[in-house]
């Protein structure tokens, strides 16, 4: 007896089963929770146990300390500009920070009010590049960046994640970078490849477990790795609209120069598009969060929250600033304005976490 096309078809759509349901889109109320920080720039954001927030203030070369319950913003009190003259990078391990200074070539552990608790200088096999990671272990994770050389041609080089045993003695490259979107740019001494300003790149951290992730910035898409440096899972190209830069693109990134360097900034060649994402964030829950790419001042910035099973959420955040800070509970936002920085802290809604 044959089976009818019409019970073949029933079997074949069963098998299929259905599509997924669509990522719920959340938009998340205006926030009461704001503070000012009278300072240019501000990134890095690291939580404190105690709700404080710890954060890079890169023009002036300090680390501020947040504190939204009573609305106030300090200097790291216990840090010193002359223990730490250049801090670039900022690490926590639980309620220890761990500093990368620039112009000391060394890592230094600190804890809110205290002396400093270790200094760790730099080997010279990292080539001048402080640590973007730490896992549980205590390995350290680099960014390798391709020398660019006389006429910039090596820029054109993929850049690398590095693992560095505990004791900095042995280095090993576990995945490579995307390269960056280069231009030709007269130069007094010749002709001479740049990076495109707002071209996107890689984004990566490290989990506590020593897993690896990274969001392509080419690909749209999230990848894990395990600590060997094979794949572990990936999501699928994410969806997103093209964006051109604008000019007023370039008017906001020239307007952090002093008014004397932007004339000079002012010759770099900019990217014709805009990246998919500006920045990434680990949550405890394994989930990364994907601050997206969006039109110069839009008031609404957005979240995409992706595990290894794919997009699970979008966060709508009404905030014209840029994300510096995701950990499990909270979303901290930085708005420019001529007094300073505006905070401004959002609760995560469960639905975006995990379990």
């Amino acid at each position: 007896m044959r089976t009818s096309s019409a019970v073949s078809l029933l079997v074949l759509l069963a098998a299929c089963g259905e599509p997924p349901a669509p990522a719920p889109v959340v938009r998340l109320a205006e926030t009461a929770d704001t503070l000012i920080v009278p300072v240019v720039q501000l990134t890095d954001a690291r939580p404190l146990s105690d709700g404080r927030w710890v954060m890079i203030a890169t023009n002036e070369l300090e680390l501020q300390v947040a504190d939204f319950a009573a609305k106030t913003a300090m200097p790291f009190p216990g840090m010193t500009k002359e223990e730490v003259p250049g801090p670039s990078t900022l690490l926590a391990a639980g309620d220890t920070m761990l500093v990368g200074d620039w112009g000391f070539q060394r890592v230094t552990f600190w804890t809110v009010g205290s002396k400093r608790l270790e200094a760790v200088p730099m080997p010279e096999g990292t080539n001048g590049a402080l640590p973007r990671a730490r896992d549980a272990a205590g390995q350290w994770y680099f960014e390798g960046t391709p020398s660019p050389g006389r006429d910039g041609s090596g820029l054109a080089d993929s850049g690398r994640v590095i693992r560095a045993d505990a004791m900095l003695t042995k280095f090993d490259t576990i995945a490579q970078l995307v390269s960056p979107d280069l231009a030709m740019v007269p130069r007094e001494g010749g002709p001479r490849l740049e990076r495109r300003i707002l071209t996107g790149m890689d984004k990566w951290g490290v989990l506590g477990d020593g897993t690896l992730w990274i969001a392509r910035t080419k690909q749209n898409q999230v990848e894990w790795r395990n600590p060997d440096g094979s794949l572990q899972a990936q999501t699928k190209p994410l969806p997103d609209p093209i964006l051109p830069v604008q000019e007023m693109d370039r008017q906001l990134y020239l307007r952090r120069f002093p008014e004397d360097q932007r004339q000079a900034a002012n010759t770099q060649v900019f990217a014709e598009l805009k990246p998919p994402f500006e920045a990434a964030f680990a949550t405890p829950d394994r989930r990364i969060w994907l601050f997206k790419s969006a039109p110069a001042l839009d008031s609404i910035r957005t979240f995409q929250v992706v595990d290894s099973s794919g997009l699970k959420a979008v966060i709508e955040v009404p905030s014209r600033g840029t994300a510096i800070g995701v950990d499990g509970s909270w979303i901290i936002m930085a708005e420019e304005f001529p007094e300073g920085i505006r905070l401004l802290r959002y609760a995560i809604p469960a639905s975006a976490k995990g379990n």
